[in-house]
């Protein structure tokens, strides 16, 4: 690969993904390059900002009205110049569908692992993880307070999974598999440590990623319904409001 070389067409690729470097110099990256990850986003290709890299994918409007895992070190920078974009720390990546973030560092191990384990399965992933010298599902990377605070790794787990695929389809069963252990045993715990259902749990969460998308974006209730996994709008509704003690409508309206 060189850095003078032409663009490749888009869909020779699985993913893209985008490196950032020094804050500072970032406005200075060839504007085709930018353009080049726009076109590829529309192609349908995947894309990856690790680090700083989603600072560009942002610069492009990428990740409006998008969930981010930025690094620490550069949270407030980013919630400051790119407020349309929920921006977290804390998690090794996010994946939002068509757009994954990732902090940088070992936790793009992790995402890479991930990576893996989607398109190669189980047995190839926990390879490479042996070949790294990691523990699968426990590398050690910084943690919200929240996450510290839960005693059970199995369950810590079960909600950072949560968390990193808020838009995409998740099951009891499936999440009961990903941390082994069996669909009552996963409720069991989360029942002890936060008083509902893993099933619950889902839907509370992606319902409080729902408030942010209602006050911080233009997307109609039906469309971040649809986004959040809701079979249809009258079923998002429901559930906001027996979250909320009101419609997602009137939710928006005050908080404008």
């Amino acid at each position: 690969m060189r850095p003078d070389s032409p663009h490749a067409p888009p869909d020779s690729f699985n993913y893209l993904a985008v490196i950032g470097g020094e804050l500072q110099y970032l406005d200075l990256g060839y504007q085709g390059d930018k353009a080049y990850l726009a076109h590829a986003h529309h192609a349908g290709v995947p894309l990856i900002g690790i680090g700083t890299g989603s600072f560009v994918l942002a610069q492009e409007g990428l990740l409006n009205e998008r969930r981010a895992s930025i690094h620490p070190f550069h949270l407030d920078a980013f919630r400051q110049a790119f407020p349309l974009v929920y921006a977290e720390q804390g998690y090794d990546f996010i994946d939002d569908g068509d757009v994954l973030t990732c902090p940088g560092g070992i936790s793009t191990l992790t995402l890479a692992t991930e990576l893996i384990r989607a398109h190669a399965g189980d047995d190839i992933a926990s390879t490479t993880c042996q070949r790294l010298s990691l523990v699968p599902h426990e590398i050690a990377t910084p943690r919200p307070a929240n996450f510290a605070l839960i005693p059970d790794s199995r369950l810590r787990r079960a909600v950072m999974l949560i968390e990193q695929f808020l838009t995409r389809p998740l099951t009891t069963a499936g999440l009961a598999r990903e941390v082994a252990l069996s669909e009552r045993q996963l409720n069991r715990l989360f029942h002890a440590e936060f008083g509902k259902t893993a099933r619950e749990f889902i839907r509370s969460a992606r319902l409080r990623y729902a408030c942010w998308l209602l006050k911080n974006s233009q997307q109609s209730v039906t469309d971040i319904a649809q986004r959040m996994g809701f079979s249809d709008c009258a079923h998002f509704i429901r559930h906001f409001q027996t979250e909320y003690g009101c419609t997602p409508g009137v939710w928006r309206t005050s908080q404008s």
